[in-house]
C-alpha cells in the first residue's frame, strides 16, 4: 500500500503503465471508476486535452462512471499518448478504477488497472497515468 497527499492510499491490485491498443483491429479501453463518497471530482485527459470530467455523465453524481476510448473511432490525439485519470478527495472518500483492454468482439485482452484510492484529508488528489501506444 502506497501513501500519496496528508492522508491517502493508494492500494494496487493490478498495474501496468503502458499498453498497445489495434485501433485499426477494433481495439479499445473501457474505464470504471467506482466512487465512495458525497460528490466525486474527476477528469480524464490525455496531455494534450481534457476529455471528460465528472459533469459529462448524466446522472451525475453517481456511484459509478463507465466510459471508452477509441470504441468505433479514432480518438488518439498520436500514436504515443498518455492518458490520466485525476481523482480530488475534497467530497469523496474512495475511488477504485478500472481499466480493461478488450477486442473488437468485446472479449477482454487484459486488465490494466485495478487500483483502489482512498483519503480523509480534503485536500488530497491522486493523478493515475496510462501510456498508450496505438497501432
Amino acid at each position: 500500500m502506497a501513501k500519496f497527499g496528508k492522508a491517502g492510499k493508494r492500494t494496487v491490485h493490478t498495474l501496468k503503465g503502458a499498453v498497445e491498443v489495434a485501433i485499426s483491429e477494433g481495439e479499445f479501453l473501457a474505464y470504471t471508476l467506482t466512487v465512495d463518497g458525497a460528490i466525486p471530482l474527476f477528469t480524464y485527459a490525455c496531455k494534450h486535452t481534457a476529455r471528460l470530467s465528472q459533469d459529462d455523465f448524466e446522472g451525475h453524481p453517481k456511484a459509478v462512471y463507465e466510459w471508452s476510448w477509441s470504441k468505433d473511432s479514432d480518438e488518439s490525439d498520436s500514436d504515443d499518448d498518455v492518458y490520466s485519470v485525476a481523482m480530488l478527495f475534497l467530497s469523496a472518500l474512495k475511488y477504485n478504477l478500472v481499466v480493461e483492454h478488450f477486442r473488437q468482439d468485446n472479449s477482454l485482452i487484459e486488465t490494466l488497472q485495478n487500483i483502489d484510492y482512498e483519503s480523509t484529508e480534503s485536500s488530497d488528489a491522486f493523478t493515475e497515468p496510462l501510456r498508450v501506444f496505438t497501432k
